[in-house]
């Protein structure tokens, strides 16, 4: 008898085994939707950290321009190139060129070649080197050539130097 139980007993977990490996794993659920709406949440996350790491230590004016193009809006960014106040257009190239706004790239360049007031010229070309791309060198080198006034002409050596220094980031 006591043979019998221990034949079953051995069975039966025989039986639990077989089963355990023959019977089909219960199908996975598929989590894409949730990890499609985890990657958003995240990539909201990272975006709003960002922004407001930008934000920090800015005069409102300055908070105002990075929100419009962190968010693509360029209007006031247009309005401020064309102001008549200095320190407009002058804090609207050094916020486009910090964030490397690509977009305007020879807008200011050409404020580089067409300014007839030395300091728009030296302005936009802090600008271009804070852009640090092969555009913005670009830009830079051609107008070298040509500057005549030689604080222009050392504030585009200085961005030359800048963006060659860090190495312009290929497009």
């Amino acid at each position: 008898m006591a043979d019998n139980i221990e034949s079953a007993n051995k069975t039966a977990t025989e039986n639990e085994a077989a089963s355990k490996v023959a019977a089909p794993e219960k199908p996975k659920k598929n989590n894409q939707p949730a990890n499609k709406k985890n990657d958003k949440n995240a990539e909201k996350s990272r975006k709003k950290q960002l922004l407001e790491s930008l934000l920090k230590d800015r005069t409102p004016f300055e908070a105002k321009l990075i929100k419009r193009i962190f968010n693509e809006r360029y209007g006031l960014v247009d309005k401020s190139l064309l102001s008549k106040d200095k320190e407009v257009i002058f804090t609207t190239m050094r916020i486009l060129g910090e964030l490397r706004v690509d977009k305007y790239v020879d807008p200011i360049a050409q404020v580089v070649s067409d300014a007839a007031d030395p300091e728009f010229r030296k302005a936009a070309a802090n600008s271009l080197a804070l852009m640090k791309n092969n555009r913005s060198l670009f830009q830079l080198i051609q107008r070298l050539e040509i500057e005549k006034d030689p604080e222009v002409k050392d504030a585009i050596m200085n961005a030359v130097r800048s963006i060659h220094n860090k190495g312009a980031e290929a497009e």
